[in-house]
């Protein structure tokens, strides 16, 4: 098993959805739920017949969507805690 494509798998998986959740805030956990495997397959077939450069793009979406919420989330709710 080649370990850095589940990990690109895994890691686009989760980021793609976080997105798709800011535009479907009432949708319920199922759907959710029903969505990650379901994507999970789309990549790895994508990572398999696309150019590496569209792995990449996929990849560096979905860290940039976990990075925004766990990093400046964060701090946004941090300073304005303070205020």
């Amino acid at each position: 098993m080649n370990w850095e494509v589940a990990l690109y798998i895994a890691f686009s998986t989760v980021g793609i959805i976080q997105y798709l959740k800011g535009f479907a805030k009432a949708e319920k956990t199922i759907i959710w739920a029903t969505m990650q495997p379901i994507l999970c397959i789309l990549l790895a077939f994508l990572y398999l017949k696309c150019p590496e450069w569209v792995s990449i793009g996929v990849l560096a979406f979905a860290l940039s969507q976990l990075g925004y919420e766990t990093i400046v989330q964060a701090i946004k709710k941090k300073l304005e805690d303070k205020i």
